[in-house]
């Protein structure tokens, strides 16, 4: 369970690192050690499934809802998930792409692949990368072997009515809610220090139900 104590430490390093940094850090929390040697989807499924745990120990950090902006006219929609949710499984976990006569397998990329550039695609099997066509061919046979590989949530925008896609990225859905999480439990660490001059630790070590009704006797 993500206590208290280890939320803020989680809180802490995440903040100190960019997106991939906390990738690694919640599939390291989801997946052990080797969490950059997984694939991509296994890693998101393993992710989302920590989220799921932690929604049922502890009510969720923040529910289901999320937010995005339309890139046509700019409006904020919101949006929901499904309460049974979960990114779909693998079908394969090597493709085998035919390109100009030659035949190239490829593995699944994984996140020890990405280096400040991006993706190293040199890293899931040697092919001509550099070639446009080959490329976009390659990645349409990976995502058919992970659908899990740059999923999509497709909706509409209820004030223009155009249809976007936005990209579902299941570390960066978790670590806001942390976030989220986090500060609220900050907030209650400040408040009742400030009130009865207790420390971090002892705070922490309350009971959440215990720790409400204390703060149900401080003023905001």
């Amino acid at each position: 369970m993500l206590d208290g104590d280890a939320l803020l430490d989680l809180y802490q390093r995440g903040r100190a690192g960019d997106a991939l940094d906390r990738a690694a850090l919640l599939g390291r929390a989801a997946a052990g050690a080797g969490a950059e040697t997984l694939p991509l989807g296994e890693l998101d499924r393993r992710i989302w499934a920590l989220r799921a745990r932690l929604v049922a120990e502890t009510g969720g950090p923040a529910g289901d809802e999320a937010v995005c902006t339309c890139p046509a006219c700019g409006a904020r929609l919101e949006f929901a998930l499904p309460a049974d949710f979960a990114p779909p499984p693998a079908v394969a976990q090597t493709v085998v792409v035919d390109w100009q006569g030659e035949t190239h397998v490829l593995r699944l990329p994984r996140l020890a692949d990405f280096g400040p550039q991006g993706l190293r695609l040199q890293a899931l099997g040697a092919a001509p990368w550099h070639d446009p066509g080959f490329a976009a061919l390659a990645a349409e046979a990976l995502q058919a072997a992970d659908p899990a590989l740059g999923l999509t949530l497709a909706m509409d925008c209820p004030e223009c009515g155009a249809a976007l896609a936005e990209g579902f990225d299941p570390a960066a859905w978790l670590w806001a809610e942390i976030e989220d999480k986090a500060r609220r439990l900050l907030s209650e660490v400040v408040r009742l220090a400030r009130a009865f001059g207790w420390s971090e630790r002892d705070i922490l070590a309350m009971p959440p139900a215990r720790r409400a009704l204390y703060l149900a006797e401080v003023a905001p």
